[in-house]
């Protein structure tokens, strides 16, 4: 009897993964090396994001929408224009201290809305469930008085389109892009450049200093935004750092996690590369599901490779905290409070 050939395409999927040049893995040796492939890499992945020829603006228009009092600081709302006609609605908490503030950038993750991690909860239980897992950390910083701007991320909440997926636009919106020659999240970076222009722009805020941090999604956007926009200057990314094959080629996630082309360059570990030598922590939770840890382990090999070139080993660090899929102030705070 002879045997069945197998039609599976398993296989074919990990051959290709295996037998990819990856064709800019970091390698370099030197710094004057890294900083060559620094440049190319980062302009690759700008292309790959759909970025490519747009010019951020210095002075973007903003509009304050509301102002409201929320004990430790106040929570401003603007129109943010972004271009083509495209307006985000922008949070800027700030202190009850006296100004300059330091500025960190806040990014949520698959949230129904930017108001979880405000602290903005729509009922008790919904509270009760973020706080377990640090997820309201903008309304924390600010509490620690840093002046926090978190944009609500395309695809949630006020800026969704006509086209829902689990009370997200994420899918519809990944796939619209895609068709346009852009990615969904380079047009939330793209967001978040607009953001970083009108926040340093304030008279409130210290100059060539900014953290950035995000959770899930939001780490996502962490990532990218701090690999290709140096004007950010300190990095907190939570539960996303991984490797691509094992997180999201693993296992079932949102669209909007996908970039064609990105492992014809490069692994998560050669994207993370790019912060060198900035500050740059990486959260993960020992029981993640999703963002397997073995894996951000080995990807933070790489990472490591990047800042020993420049004698600072000690501007990274992967923090593995006991739980789940979960933000944690203390190691944001402790990283923030090092080096921003």
């Amino acid at each position: 009897m002879t045997t069945s050939p197998s039609f599976a395409l398993q296989s074919h999927v990990d051959y290709l993964y295996t037998n990819q040049p990856r064709r800019l893995a970091f390698q370099a040796h030197t710094t004057d090396e890294f900083r060559i492939w620094q440049s190319a890499l980062r302009g690759e992945v700008v292309n790959l994001l759909g970025l490519t020829g747009r010019t951020v603006p210095q002075n973007p228009a903003a509009e304050k929408l509301q102002a409201i009092d929320r004990g430790q600081y106040v929570e401003e709302k603007y129109a943010l224009e972004v271009g083509e006609g495209v307006v985000a609605n922008m949070y800027v908490l700030v202190p009850k201290k006296a100004p300059p503030y330091k500025a960190i950038m806040a990014f949520h993750g698959h949230n129904p809305s930017v108001q979880y991690i405000l602290g903005n909860y729509p009922d008790d239980a919904s509270a009760r469930s973020g706080v377990a897992i640090d997820d309201n950390f903008a309304q924390a910083l600010a509490q620690a008085g840093y002046l926090v701007c978190a944009v609500e991320q395309r695809g949630f909440g006020e800026r969704r389109t006509d086209q829902l997926v689990h009370e997200t636009s994420c899918r519809h919106l990944s796939f619209e892009y895609m068709l346009e020659g852009r990615t969904l999240l380079g047009e939330r970076c793209w967001d978040g450049m607009c953001a970083i222009s009108a926040i340093q722009n304030r008279p409130d805020v210290m100059p060539d200093t900014l953290g950035c941090t995000g959770h899930s999604g939001g780490g996502t956007t962490t990532l990218w935004l701090s690999a290709i926009d140096e004007r950010i200057t300190t990095i907190v990314t939570s539960c996303y750092f991984c490797s691509f094959k094992a997180s999201i080629l693993g296992m079932e996630h949102c669209e909007c996690n996908y970039v064609p082309g990105i492992l014809e360059l490069g692994e998560m570990g050669d994207l993370a590369a790019l912060l060198a030598p900035r500050p740059a922590r990486f959260i993960n939770g020992e029981m993640d599901p999703i963002f397997p840890v073995s894996a951000t382990r080995e990807q933070f090999e790489t990472v490591q490779k990047a800042y020993a070139l420049f004698g600072v080993p000690e501007k990274t660090s992967l923090t593995v905290h006991s739980g789940v899929h979960a933000y944690n102030h203390a190691f944001s705070h402790e990283w923030f409070g090092w080096w921003l």
